[in-house]
C-alpha cells in the first residue's frame, strides 16, 4: 500500500509506510476502515503533512486547528505533526459521522458542506476509498460503506 501511494502521489515510501501503518492501527480502534482513512488523507492534502488550507484547514487530514484546539491536547501533538493530525482527523471524522447518521453524510460534515453543495468531495473520497480497498487487495462492497459501529473509547486510543 505505502509503496503504491508513494508512487501515485510522489512522496518518500518510508515515512509514508509508518503513516499506513498507523493508520491501520488508528482504523482498526475506531472502526473505520483504514483505506477511508487514507482516501481521506490523500484528497485533502496528498499527504503531505504541512498542507494549509486557505480556510485554516492543516495537516495531512486538513483539520480546521482552530476549531479542533482542544483535541491536540489529547494527543500531545499539535497539526503539522503527522501522526496527531492523524489521531484527531479520525476523531474529527467519527465525530461527523455520527452527527450525520453515514458516512456520506459525515464526509460532507467533514468537509464543511453539510448543507451545501460539496463540490464533489464526497466523490472523490469515495473513488479513491474504492481503488485503495483494490490496492490492499480487499473486495470491493457490494452496498456503498455504511457509517461504523459507535466505537468504544478508551484512554490509550486514537478515539
Amino acid at each position: 500500500m505505502a509503496f503504491w501511494l508513494s508512487k501515485k502521489y510522489r512522496v518518500a515510501t518510508e515515512p509514508l509506510g509508518v503513516l499506513v501503518a498507523e493508520t491501520y492501527g488508528i482504523g482498526a480502534r475506531s472502526r473505520i476502515d483504514p483505506a477511508l482513512i487514507l482516501a481521506i488523507m490523500a484528497i485533502e492534502s496528498k499527504f503531505n503533512p504541512f498542507a494549509q488550507s486557505a480556510m485554516g484547514a492543516q495537516g495531512l487530514m486538513q483539520v480546521m486547528t482552530r476549531v479542533h484546539a482542544d483535541k491536540y491536547q489529547n494527543f500531545g501533538g499539535h497539526a503539522f505533526d503527522p501522526v496527531s493530525n492523524l489521531r484527531v482527523g479520525v476523531k474529527v471524522l467519527q465525530e461527523c459521522i455520527a452527527r450525520a447518521g453515514s458516512l456520506e453524510g459525515g464526509l460532507r460534515h467533514y468537509a464543511g458542506a453539510a448543507n451545501t453543495d460539496d463540490g464533489g468531495y464526497v466523490a472523490k473520497v469515495m473513488a479513491e476509498y474504492l481503488r485503495l480497498r483494490q490496492v490492499a487487495g480487499r473486495p470491493l462492497p457490494i452496498d456503498p460503506p455504511q457509517a461504523p459501529a459507535a466505537p468504544s473509547v478508551s484512554s490509550d486510543s486514537a478515539a
